[in-house]
């Protein structure tokens, strides 16, 4: 084994058993191995090695190598759109790239070649392509599962177990409040067209949300807003959220839509629909919806400061607004 295969070999060890955020972190874990290389170098074999930095929940953007150029599925893909002459493929930050040069190498009749960003490949197509079968070939190449988000029907009561077990999994990992809900309760609301399913083509349970509404329907409440962990960094949370703020709005089309979450990612998509932040004084006073704040962790907070205030944020959408 010559010295560069040598040292491809090692940085491919140290990138896949631990966190490597930087060059420079790898620099310093190559020269415990005894091995000296210049940042010209080391960027050559990262790129030759196709390793990409990726977003880790909890370690931040680290460096990672597809498992092989030869199982696209692990590539990331969270999207799939054709429009006019153009495909756009939606990724993980960092996995573009690789994406675009799989695809070049794989030469689908009726592209012509690609462009890549960070999180974005476009691919052009010809003229004469048939777009649907470049659509389907896309996904079935990378292994893009399509899913529909879309209101609740009766039917989908088969995943009130799971929706429950989810919401229960969550609220431990996080350590934050995400009150229970009982499977009978999630059924509820499915069977009375007040909840919103994102369902996978293979009949897989993505997400969730579910309507409530209070103090005589002037109130209405976006609750438990829960994504598989097999669907999360996908977009599918934006979905449902926007699924069931627009479901709020057909069935209560005068009441104030709120949230309470402790989520930046919810407060941001809250956000871009246009609820603000608010004070819980400004919220529903129906203490049925604050009696449902008795299975979070957090309660007693919440009932030490006289149901004013909690580590969650209160954000309101005002129709009058």
């Amino acid at each position: 084994m010559n010295e560069k295969t040598n040292r491809k070999e090692v940085i491919k060890d140290i990138i896949n058993s631990q966190k490597i955020h930087t060059q420079e972190e790898l620099v310093q874990e190559l020269e415990k191995n005894g091995i000296r290389v210049t940042q010209a170098t080391l960027s050559r074999d990262i790129k030759e090695l196709g390793a990409v930095k990726t977003l880790h929940p909890q370690e931040g953007c680290c460096y990672q190598i597809p498992r092989s150029i030869t199982s696209p599925r692990h590539m990331n893909i969270t999207s799939i759109e054709v429009s006019g002459q153009m495909c756009v493929l939606h990724c993980m930050p960092g996995f573009a790239s690789v994406i675009a040069s799989f695809m070049d190498n794989t030469h689908i009749k009726g592209v012509m070649g690609t462009i890549a960003g960070d999180d974005t490949v476009l691919v052009m197509l010809n003229e004469e392509c048939d777009k649907e079968f470049i659509s389907r070939t896309i996904r079935a190449l990378f292994s893009v599962s399509e899913v529909i988000v879309r209101v609740a029907t009766p039917d989908d009561t088969k995943y009130a177990a799971e929706i429950c077990r989810e919401i229960y999994i969550s609220s431990q990992e996080r350590k934050t409040g995400i009150a229970r809900r009982t499977e009978e309760y999630v059924c509820e609301k499915m069977l009375a067209g007040k909840a919103v399913i994102a369902v996978s083509e293979d009949g897989e349970f993505a997400g969730f949300s579910y309507i409530e509404s209070w103090g005589g329907k002037s109130f209405v409440a976006n609750s438990g807003l829960i994504v598989a962990h097999k669907y999360r960094g996908m977009g599918i949370g934006r979905r449902v959220k926007e699924q069931i703020f627009m479901l709020s709005r057909k069935l209560f089309p005068e009441a104030k839509i709120f949230s309470i979450t402790t989520g930046a990612a919810v407060m941001k998509m809250n956000y871009d629909l246009g609820f603000r932040p608010v004070p819980f004084s400004e919220l529903t006073d129906d203490p049925e919806f604050w009696k449902g704040c008795e299975g979070c962790r957090h309660f007693d907070i919440l009932k030490s400061h006289n149901y004013t205030m909690c580590i969650c944020t209160g954000l309101l959408y005002d129709t009058n607004k």
